[in-house]
């Protein structure tokens, strides 16, 4: 099934508006009260979208031979105010790439972006957290709208810098000090050499995690001589951790992975809680030791 992205013409708001107006009846206005159905057409009406789009909004559709079948609206580069994908291609994976291209398209525009933001309609909770956004607080009713908060963070990443040193290894030391502590005992001057080593050896796969300005944690990846991907550290502040920037990095590694035909490894303090998040994303145990259980992603058929 092939399909374009692309900004919205003028032209083409009229039938946006019907694809809206379709798909909130079937789904969504059967769980609003006459308040909150009322509102969302003063919302989503030509006038004023027409007004908002000279403004602050943008709209991105999704069009099969011009027809189209999906749109997305974002307020001011950061918000998600509508998204719609015509029943008949509900589960297409256009929903998915409208978000996608959303995001790209804010990044592009709105300088140094370090979330986006969406109210997500009951229906479409969990297809948002499939996407990485968490939610900031629990369902909300106002003017007779259902909607939970969510966001998205925002993450970049920069090379490792010998100034990164001392701020690393205290969120690394954060993260792993309870384990290692209790397997091996916890020496503060065998740690930061044990680090330093690393650094030295792996400094060209690192990659330090920068989100909401401050640089939070450290991925490393590198190509094995089985042809296989390796995930080595990878920790994350844990102020910033549940907040689904680890398993964003998680997902495109493995899209990257998947694209080039590699399996992807990686190892787990055997009390880690991370390992069931590795389990759900498709890794399996393949050998363990004292300590870790190492795991293994095997490439999928059909995930090239």
């Amino acid at each position: 099934m092939e399909y374009k992205i692309e900004l919205v013409k003028p032209e083409e708001l009229t039938e946006t508006l019907k694809l809206v107006k379709d798909v909130f009846d079937e789904f969504e206005a059967p769980g609003y009260s006459q308040e909150g159905i009322e509102n969302f057409y003063r919302f989503a009406n030509f006038g004023n979208l027409q007004k908002c789009l000279e403004e602050n909004l943008k709209i991105i559709v999704a069009k099969i031979q011009n027809k189209i079948v999906g749109m997305i609206a974002v307020r001011s580069y950061a918000h998600i105010a509508m998204l719609f994908v015509d029943k008949k291609f509900h589960r297409k994976g256009i929903a998915k790439n409208l978000v996608e291209k959303a995001k790209k398209y804010c990044e592009q525009y709105h300088e140094n972006l370090e979330s986006m933001t969406v109210n997500s309609s009951p229906y479409a909770v969990g297809f948002y957290e499939k996407m990485g956004f968490v939610k900031m607080n629990d369902k909300q009713i106002v003017d007779g709208i259902k909607f939970t908060p969510m966001k998205l963070f925002i993450y970049q990443f920069c090379e490792y810098q010998d100034e990164d040193f001392e701020n690393l290894h205290r969120i690394k030391k954060d993260c792993f000090k309870w384990y290692v502590e209790k397997i091996y005992g916890w020496d503060d001057k065998k740690q930061i050499e044990f680090s330093k080593d690393f650094i030295r050896e792996h400094k060209k796969d690192m990659k330090v995690i920068v989100c909401m300005s401050q640089k939070i944690g450290v991925f490393t990846n590198y190509i094995d001589e089985n042809n296989e991907s390796v995930i080595s550290l990878f920790f994350i502040d844990k102020k910033f951790q549940n907040q689904g920037i680890g398993t964003n990095i998680l997902k495109e590694q493995l899209k990257k992975d998947e694209r080039n035909c590699r399996s992807t490894i990686l190892q787990v303090f055997k009390e880690n809680k991370a390992r069931l998040l590795y389990e759900k994303m498709g890794f399996e145990v393949y050998d363990e030791t004292e300590t870790h259980y190492k795991m293994r992603r095997k490439l999928k058929k059909g995930e090239v």
